[in-house]
């Protein structure tokens, strides 16, 4: 997952992460806990993450199913 260009899409759509998680009707915690990695996004939130910040089909693949190398 590509954490800083999903903490774009979310500033660009001038959201603060409490807010998304309200849009997405789930707690803060369940969002943090998945932007730290703990825990993955289910398929359904994926899905309601791509409809509020407007994603298309590319930005989501790059953001939820890139594979970082260092």
């Amino acid at each position: 997952m590509n954490i800083d260009d999903l903490n774009a899409e979310i500033a660009r759509q001038g959201l603060t992460k409490p807010q998304l998680a309200k849009q997405m009707g789930i707690s803060k915690k369940r969002l943090y806990s998945r932007l730290k990695g703990e825990t993955t996004f289910k398929q359904e939130e994926i899905q309601k993450i791509a409809s509020i910040l407007h994603l298309d089909n590319n930005k989501i693949m790059n953001i939820f199913f890139a594979e970082l190398v260092s």
